[in-house]
């Protein structure tokens, strides 16, 4: 029994060292370390690859490398990610590379699905016990307002889709067919959502989160994401 976890990367050299150090330190203090990690790339261009390599060689550790997309999707990253777990992880995670939301989250979600208490987990920064530190006025008007449009959805699960932080029992997430294209920022939310109107249990827990300031999510990208999601979401019902 094993936690599988995806980070999704495109042009992360200078963030990639600091990120995976901040990921292990928070699990090793937790004596957390029945994980594995894998760094999915979706169409770097710089050396990310080579960073984790020598990360590896310096610090004794296995993480492994996919290529999963020659273009910037980071929903290909994470679902082509998650389907090359080994049968052992009975649990599939992914996080940013930032690691904005405290990797901590990582340990509750994961025992809570080993204890049978939920099929899928996701952070949520708009629960009252959350901790939001520095995050701007601009990004905390675009999430208040995915927010506020994701909770409009027919059986809507989930109050803070943006947040990148999502685990799901192994099992029941190969229960989802791949939809075909571009899958986008708006990949994770989707496939919870779906999961819950198909009766899985899906619960959300409240997250420490930090912004790192990085400016490095594309927002027309992400909005259009969203909104085709969304969409996708609504008419399915």
């Amino acid at each position: 029994m094993s936690l599988f976890i995806v980070i999704p990367v495109r042009n992360e050299e200078a963030r990639l060292e600091s990120g995976l150090r901040h990921l292990q330190a928070k699990l090793y203090a937790a004596s957390f370390t029945a994980y594995q990690v894998l760094i999915s790339d979706n169409g770097s261009t710089d050396q990310t690859l080579q960073v984790l390599q020598r990360y590896n060689q310096n610090h004794n550790t296995t993480i492994g490398y996919t290529r999963a997309s020659e273009h910037p999707d980071k929903g290909q990253g994470i679902a082509r990610g998650w389907a090359l777990a080994p049968s052992g992880s009975t649990v599939l995670a992914y996080c940013d590379i930032d690691m904005a939301t405290d990797p901590l989250a990582l340990v509750e979600g994961y025992q809570l699905i080993q204890t049978g208490q939920a099929d899928a987990v996701a952070g949520s920064r708009w629960l009252a016990s959350s901790e939001v530190i520095g995050r701007t006025f601009f990004r905390t008007f675009l999430s208040a307002g995915l927010s506020s449009a994701w909770r409009l959805l027919p059986q809507g699960r989930l109050t803070d889709p943006g947040c990148g932080m999502k685990l799901v029992r192994h099992e029941v997430w190969r229960t989802l067919p791949l939809r075909e294209g571009r899958q986008g920022f708006v990949y994770g939310a989707e496939a919870l959502e779906q999961l819950y109107r198909r009766g899985y249990s899906v619960t959300e827990i409240p997250v420490i989160w930090t912004d790192d300031d990085a400016g490095r999510i594309r927002v027309s990208q992400a909005i259009e994401d969203y909104t085709r999601g969304w969409w996708r979401l609504f008419t399915q019902y």
